[in-house]
């Protein structure tokens, strides 16, 4: 493609994201399912116009970025109450939904293969929600802060969950060899350290904006900052990921956590009236605003390139897929087992988020490349769960919305 070419396709798909923005707030039609419809057309299913394996080295850059600036900008709407009232029922849910969805998953992929270890990988793979489907769809649905905690967690900690143990799953292929302890070991250390280093990072940053920034901030540095926190957390062995979510809770969060460690390294000290006045959010309404219009421009890319991907010339491939897809949602209902409390609109929400994406494309990659997964098959099948779990998903979001809708118009 020449570079005209290049900068005429990136507008219209840039320009096409808005359009299907405007379309889910005008008829609750979510914009995500429009953009994968869009890769599917520009793939090489249709017009032949991007070839998704021409990308190369860009796709896993595009793929790990959507993922971490999704995350934190996700987390600028989260207060700690609602955290805390939420932390349970997000890991309780979170948990039940991935290891029956997993086990569902890798029976039928045990069907296909006969190979236990690798159907178990693709079930864990295949096994959590994804943050990058959420995430958006939470932010343009009126929820309480409650629920969007709890599903925001949910989504991050089975990201997080599925690609640790489908990577044992991997390793376990590969050295034929693996331990339950290490396993544990490493899911603690990759929560407590990004978690560590998030704080720190929180902290440092706070500190940086109040006393050397001031007035001249640039958003952007931020940005630099919050990639920064991704690589530092990886190479230390932590998940990058759940780093930048914690990273942004502190940030949105910075009057309280400020005035919290006062009180601790001062105890017993009042606050002066200068100090309070010092408590300003770090994080300004017109900051979100910047970051929310990069998780616009991230997603619109990342959706449309799962479009890209889709296969449907393979037939067995779309029929095992549309068959998992279909499980994965009738899965689903049952987290009424941990969600007996919420009120029933709430369940019907969470009942209709259960959307696969970059989870999955991650973990099949490497499987690819570690010469564990071989038949082509196996991956037509992966990428056409991903597709279909956000069109149900997707379809399921329009109904709810209506509902809503319906219900609001009666009650007024």
């Amino acid at each position: 493609m020449t570079v005209n070419n290049i900068l005429l396709t990136i507008s219209l798909i840039v320009l096409f994201g808005y359009l299907s923005e405007w379309i889910f707030r005008k008829i609750g039609l979510p914009d995500i399912l429009f953009l994968i419809i869009l890769g599917f057309i520009l793939g090489p299913n249709l017009l032949k116009i991007i070839n998704p394996h021409s990308l190369g080295t860009l796709a896993p850059l595009l793929t790990t970025f959507t993922l971490l600036f999704l995350m934190f900008d996700g987390a600028l709407y989260i207060d700690l109450k609602s955290l805390a009232q939420g932390i349970g029922s997000g890991i309780s849910i979170g948990l039940l939904s991935f290891f029956v969805s997993s086990l569902a998953i890798g029976a039928i992929f045990f069907l296909i293969t006969f190979d236990p270890v690798n159907s178990l990988m693709l079930g864990l793979a295949l096994g959590g929600v994804s943050s990058a489907f959420i995430i958006p769809i939470l932010k343009q649905v009126v929820i309480k802060k409650k629920l969007y905690s709890i599903l925001t967690l949910e989504s991050a900690l089975t990201d997080v969950i599925a690609i640790v143990l489908a990577i044992t799953m991997i390793e376990l292929n590969v050295l034929k060899s693996i331990s339950l302890n290490s396993i544990l070991s490493q899911i603690a250390s990759l929560f407590s350290i990004a978690g560590f280093v998030a704080l720190i990072a929180g902290f440092t940053w706070i500190f940086i904006e109040r006393e050397v920034v001031e007035r001249d901030k640039n958003y952007i540095m931020t940005v630099a900052f919050v990639a920064l926190v991704y690589v530092v957390s990886e190479f230390l062995g932590g998940n990058g990921a759940i780093a930048a979510l914690v990273f942004g809770i502190v940030l949105t969060n910075s009057r309280t956590l400020v005035s919290v460690a006062r009180r601790i390294m001062k105890p017993g000290q009042k606050e002066s009236p200068e100090e309070k006045s010092q408590l300003g959010d770090v994080v300004s309404r017109r900051e979100k605003l910047f970051y929310n219009e990069i998780s616009f421009f991230l997603k619109t890319f990342f959706f449309v390139y799962i479009g890209l991907l889709l296969n449907v010339t393979n037939l067995k491939a779309v029929l095992l897929g549309m068959a998992i897809a279909l499980t994965i949602m009738i899965i689903r209902p049952l987290t009424i087992l941990v969600t007996r409390k919420f009120a029933k609109q709430e369940q019907q929400l969470i009942n209709a988020l259960f959307a696969r994406g970059i989870a999955p494309a991650a973990i099949i990659l490497t499987a690819v490349e570690k010469g564990v997964v071989k038949d082509p098959l196996v991956i037509d099948v992966v990428y056409f769960v991903i597709t279909a779990t956000i069109v149900l998903s997707s379809i399921k979001v329009f109904v709810y919305r209506k509902k809503s809708q319906a219900v609001s118009t009666k009650e007024q």
